[in-house]
């Protein structure tokens, strides 16, 4: 749609998740980010959880997944919704997000933590 931005935000062994920037039509402050979650291994992923935080200037807001399984080989995606709410005052601060990811694969647990700074502009 008009303003819409895509990035990969996180790809880690076979992991990707795309985030899908929506600016909100009447509030400049508030971002609808459209996460879509693929699993690229041979094997099924379970126990999927997806954690974000945000720095002090913005409030977010997290729906939960649509499921904790994502299927092998890029099967079918699953999506999730955040929503993030900066403070007026800092409309012009970038944005940082942490991600804590932890799944389950082949029996095996896996947590893992990022970043992600790249932002566009205004987000």
């Amino acid at each position: 749609g008009a303003g819409g931005m895509s990035m990969m935000a996180y790809s880690k062994n076979g992991i990707t998740a795309k985030f899908d920037l929506v600016k909100h039509p009447s509030n400049a402050q508030l971002t609808q980010i459209n996460i879509t979650y693929l699993n690229g291994n041979a094997s099924e992923v379970t126990n999927f959880m997806f954690q974000a935080a945000v720095p002090k200037h913005a409030k977010l807001q997290v729906t939960p997944a649509t499921s904790g399984t994502l299927p092998p080989n890029n099967a079918a995606p699953v999506t999730q919704v955040l929503r993030v709410m900066k403070a007026p005052e800092a409309a012009t601060k970038p944005l940082v997000m942490k991600l804590k990811i932890d799944y389950s694969i082949d029996g095996q647990p896996v947590s893992d933590i990022a970043q992600v700074d790249s932002f566009p502009g205004g987000v």
